[in-house]
C-alpha cells in the first residue's frame, strides 16, 4: 500500500480505486465508500473529483436501501428506497486493464505484513489463505485462522483493516485449536475445501501433518 500510495500519489486514491475495481458494476455514494475505505469524507470527496475528472469514475445517481425511520427517529423493521448521489466505474476507461493488473492482479498486501497484523491478535497457530489471495473464486473462505486466547474484536478490525485496503469484502473462519482438530477428525467440508486445494500457508505451528 505504502509503494502504489507513492506511485499513484495517494494511498485514499488506491484504496477507493481497488473498491471500484473489485466492484465494477456497483454504485457507491459518499457514505459507502467512507465506510468500506476508511478514508475520511473530506479526503474521500477529493479523491472522487480527481477520479472523475480523469473519466475513471461517472457519477451516477442510483436507488438505495436504507433504514426506515419514524418522525420520532425510531428505528422500524422495515426499509425504504431512496434515491442518492454516487458513483460508478467506468469501464471503458481507456487504462482500466493496465489499472486492474496493477492494483488487483497483482500482491494485494504482502504476507509479511499480514502475519504482523494477525499477531498482534493472540496466540495464532495456523493461518492459510485462500480463495482471493489465490485468485480462485471456487474456495468458500480468502482467510483461514486456527488459535487460542484470540481477542476476537481485535481479529475482525485487522479484518476490516485488510478489507478497507483490498477493496473487497473477505469471507474467513476462526477456530480454536480443540474445535479445528475436531472438525479435521469429521473431514469437514469447510476445511477440506481450503486445504485440499491451492492454497498458502503463512503460519503452522502444529498442524503440518494435515498439510
Amino acid at each position: 500500500m505504502e509503494k502504489l500510495g507513492k506511485i499513484f500519489g495517494s494511498s485514499y486514491r488506491v484504496k477507493i480505486m481497488r473498491l471500484f475495481l473489485f466492484n465494477d458494476s456497483k454504485d457507491f455514494d459518499i457514505d459507502d465508500i467512507v465506510k468500506r475505505t476508511f478514508v475520511s469524507k473530506v479526503n474521500a470527496k477529493k479523491e472522487l473529483t480527481l477520479l472523475t475528472k480523469i473519466d475513471f469514475l461517472r457519477k451516477r445517481q442510483f436507488t438505495k436501501k436504507v433504514i426506515n425511520k419514524t418522525t420520532k427517529k425510531v428505528k422500524t423493521s422495515g426499509f425504504l428506497n431512496k434515491k442518492v448521489n454516487g458513483w460508478t466505474l467506468n469501464n471503458k476507461f481507456e487504462l482500466i486493464d493496465p489499472l486492474r493488473s496493477l492494483l488487483i492482479e497483482s500482491e494485494l498486501i504482502k504476507e509479511k505484513e499480514i502475519i504482523k497484523r494477525f499477531k498482534k491478535t493472540g496466540n495464532i497457530k495456523l493461518m492459510i489463505l485462500s480463495g482471493l489471495f489465490i485468485r480462485d473464486e471456487d474456495r468458500k473462505l480468502d482467510i483461514l485462522i486456527v488459535g487460542d486466547r484470540n481477542d476476537r474484536n481485535l481479529l475482525n478490525k485487522e479484518i476490516k483493516k485488510l478489507e478497507s485496503e483490498i477493496g473487497k469484502e473477505l469471507t474467513y473462519a476462526v477456530f480454536d485449536t480443540k474445535e479445528f482438530e475436531y472438525r479435521i477428525s469429521m473431514y469437514d467440508k469447510l476445511i477440506r475445501d481450503v486445504m485440499e486445494n491451492n492454497h498458502r500457508l503463512l503460519i503452522n505451528k502444529i498442524f503440518e501433518e494435515y498439510l
